[in-house]
């Protein structure tokens, strides 16, 4: 028995002496992954936090004046129409452009690097991180199999946000029951969470056969080795996805918080937190990718494939 449990954290294990093999290609991969995470809290940081906070003082001074009062009414109107809260607003609107385009290219760039470093290193190969940019440049590695398979997954995403977005406005607009919301809350974060590795390992699948696996049939393939062939396997992945995250979080909200008392210290403190939360989705990208190999390495998983 306690075999049968340690066989299934042997893909973990790999995964995490998977970077030890190649660290000329993982280690400037860690690095894009620590330096994009850093990048998000530091705007906070330095561009929002400011702007907000000059915006909620003038608030509290308007908020603090009678409204009956002419005082109320001239700051009111000088709030609007000062240079200074028009300087704001477009601040605001770049930042937001640039968290909503930049940010998701990032992340894009980031999955597919560290899904082919995964891969090739474990298939045997060792490139560094310029050689691998010439074979995808080159097309000596193909890029349309995962970039089918996230395009999928990213039209499923959306439409699941959709569909949560429509069950909140049903539920608050007509049933009102705090349990129910509850329990319907917690049904759709379990469901998220497993779509979210059954895309990891779906988009490992398709990186690592781009001809045979790809768009659908990868995430086909990928939801059955995780609900069917390896659950025990794929219940362990959706713990890392699920523990991962949580375990770092809190750094994040702690770092900010320093922000006020000592901004050297909050950014020593955000340059942590972009550094685990970077190793820590790099691990999860590698685990998936380890996953699915030792997955198609046994010929029972291969034949009950066939038979799903």
């Amino acid at each position: 028995m306690a075999a049968k449990i340690t066989s299934c954290f042997t893909f973990l294990k790999e995964a995490l002496i998977l970077p030890a093999l190649n660290p000329k290609l993982f280690a400037p991969v860690l690095l894009l992954f620590a330096v994009t995470a850093f990048l998000d809290p530091l705007a906070h940081v330095v561009f929002v936090r400011p702007l907000a906070d000059g915006m909620a003082s003038r608030l509290t001074e308007i908020n603090s004046t009678d409204p009956s009062s002419a005082e109320y009414a001239k700051l009111a109107e000088k709030l609007m129409e000062t240079e200074e809260m028009k300087q704001v607003g477009k601040r605001m609107v770049r930042i937001t452009i640039a968290q909503f385009t930049v940010g998701p290219a990032l992340g894009l760039v980031k999955q597919i690097l560290a899904l082919f470093a995964a891969s090739t290193t474990y298939s045997g190969d060792r490139y560094s991180l310029a050689g691998l940019l010439r074979e995808l440049v080159s097309g000596r590695i193909s890029l349309k199999g995962p970039s089918i398979t996230i395009a999928v997954v990213g039209a499923l995403d959306f439409a699941g946000a959709v569909l949560a977005a429509l069950r909140y406005q049903v539920m608050s607009g007509r049933l009102g029951w705090l349990s129910v919301q509850g329990l319907v809350s917690l049904i759709a974060h379990l469901a998220y969470l497993c779509f979210t590795v059954i895309a990891l390992v779906g988009v490992a699948a398709s990186v690592a056969d781009s001809r045979k696996c790809r768009g659908m049939r990868a995430l086909r393939q990928a939801w059955r080795l995780v609900t069917r062939v390896r659950r025990k396997e794929g219940l362990v992945l959706v713990v890392v996805a699920y523990l991962g995250p949580s375990v770092v979080a809190p750094l994040h909200r702690f770092a900010l918080g320093y922000a006020k008392r000592s901004m050297a210290a909050c950014l020593c403190l955000v340059a942590v937190y972009a550094l685990l939360s970077g190793a820590q989705q790099l691990f999860s990208l590698a685990a998936a990718t380890v996953y699915y190999y030792q997955a198609m390495e046994s010929k029972e998983v291969i034949d009950a494939l066939w038979l799903c």
